[in-house]
């Protein structure tokens, strides 16, 4: 192997050295008390007409629903709104 080689095997190496040790120091590790404080969502997807949406996201809000996602509608399909609100 000549110098260059080498030189290019030894970074490569300390690099994979360096990384695996960031991980460790920087990211903490999950535990399931954590997991378990984490909170849980629902969701709802209706399928409305064009002119239900906002009747309907009105409604949705009051219930404590908050938009989350919106779908666009297609020549075969109507737009979507996706809602998510807290596990009671």
């Amino acid at each position: 192997m000549n110098v260059r080689g080498f030189a290019v095997a030894a970074v490569f190496l300390v690099g994979c050295a360096v990384g695996g040790v960031s991980s460790q120091l920087l990211v903490p590790k999950a535990s399931a008390q954590q997991a378990a404080s984490l909170p849980q969502w629902e969701y709802t997807c209706p399928i409305l007409e064009r002119e239900e949406m906002v009747q309907a996201g009105n409604r949705l809000g009051a219930e404590r629903w908050e938009l989350s996602v919106t779908l666009p509608g297609t020549p075969n399909a109507e737009p979507r709104w996706c809602f998510k609100r807290p596990k009671l």
